[in-house]
């Protein structure tokens, strides 16, 4: 795709906090498919509407491997190592089919005693030394090192360096790529090691199913096995931990919703789908597909090598969709939205992220139905140095 002058900027001003930007909705109703200009790499197709989105998650047609041989679009200068991310059918089929042996509904079901005794754990201690406390710094973070810890089998004496290192593995701009690179490597090695102590004495923790499937499926080599765990180990951690801020923080701006969720704790589940739709953690599309032939999305051809950047914070606010989609609504029942993707990437770890989310929250809000913001919203820090916007503190009362 040749730089044109009608392609626009991107991202929209993504260091805003929520609600997400309204360019969004004029572009779903006059120009779903759009050419945006991103601060590095390719021109690419924006796609803003539920149905095109769903459509470049999933047919064959859009190539995610294309996007290693081609300058992809993004918003910040490198790319972070992708893996089973950045495979296209047949590859990622052998490693997805990896993945789900380990992140089965039942094994989630098994695990959620022990998510609630970290949350407790947490939980009491914020109960013992009182406010103001970071939801963040305090709660998120450890609670997600200590569950997904926990799941593999890493020790205490390691977790705090396990965090340190888990963060390169997103990281775009919040560490210099020499040292990305080199704490990826040593959580590679670190990685190896585990799965080699689990080789000679094996666990029933998830790297012990990681093993028994390898073990079971010649058409996985060791490299592709222990690179799939680092990343799971990493994605496990960091991932769940900026979701669960966001959502706190939409709660903590949203106090009628708040209230809501403290006097009808049964509403959980419904709660944490629609925040993870309203979230706007990932408001900046990322991972371009590539169009392997000419296809027709929506209205407009996406020629064959050209890109596409789904939008999912987009397509999670689309009026043809959901009603009255800038309404925070806890108690939405029909919520059939993309915040862990579409098609053969949907997040193979979205079982154990609902659980821990339902989890977490729920026993915060029971716990601590009071709670409260200690610091104006607006006031709250926002980074974007990774491939999804966080928050790093978010201090609260109550």
């Amino acid at each position: 795709m040749a730089p044109t002058d009608e392609a626009r900027p991107y991202p929209f001003h993504a260091d805003e906090a929520p609600p997400i930007h309204e360019q969004y909705a004029r572009l779903r109703r006059d120009a779903p498919l759009s050419l945006v200009r991103m601060p590095f790499g390719d021109e690419a197709w924006l796609a803003t509407r539920y149905a095109d989105v769903k459509c470049v998650h999933s047919d064959p047609r859009f190539s995610r491997a294309m996007a290693s041989e081609r300058d992809q679009p993004r918003a910040f200068p490198v790319m972070p190592e992708e893996n089973i991310l950045g495979l296209d059918p047949p590859d990622h089929n052998r490693l997805r089919r990896l993945v789900s042996r380990v992140f089965t509904t039942r094994r989630v079901r098994v695990m959620r005693p022990l998510i609630q005794r970290v949350t407790d754990d947490l939980l009491d201690r914020m109960a013992a030394e009182g406010p103001p406390w970071d939801l963040v710094g305090d709660f998120s973070v450890p609670l997600t090192i200590g569950v997904i810890s926990d799941l593999f089998g890493v020790p205490e004496v390691d977790r705090q360096q396990f965090a340190q290192w888990s963060e390169a593995m997103t990281a775009t701009a919040s560490m210099p790529p020499e040292v990305a690179q080199e704490h990826v490597r040593q959580l590679q090695e670190y990685v190896a090691d585990l799965f080699i102590q689990r080789m000679s004495a094996p666990t029933d923790d998830l790297i012990g199913a990681l093993i028994e499937g390898y073990q079971a499926d010649s058409r996985v080599d060791e490299h592709e096995v222990i690179t799939l765990a680092r990343l799971m180990l990493a994605t496990g951690h960091g991932s769940v931990s900026y979701q669960l801020a966001h959502c706190s923080y939409l709660l903590l701006t949203h106090p009628a919703e708040l209230a809501r969720l403290a006097k009808q704790p049964g509403l959980i589940n419904l709660a944490v789908e629609e925040l993870l739709r309203y979230a706007k953690t990932d408001e900046a599309a990322v991972f371009a597909r590539y169009a392997t032939q000419d296809v027709r999305v929506g209205e407009t051809v996406v020629k064959a090598g050209e890109a596409v950047l789904p939008s999912r914070i987009s397509a999670n606010h689309d009026d043809t969709v959901f009603a009255e989609p800038e309404v925070l609504d806890l108690a939405r029942t029909r919520n059939p939205h993309l915040a862990f993707g579409h098609g053969p990437h949907h997040c193979p770890g979205a079982h154990l992220a609902r659980a821990e989310l339902q989890i977490a929250l729920g026993s915060l809000v029971s716990r601590f139905p009071t709670l409260r913001l200690a610091v104006e919203p607006e006031d709250v820090k926002w980074e974007s140095g990774g491939l999804a916007r966080e928050i790093s503190s978010l201090p609260v009362v109550w």
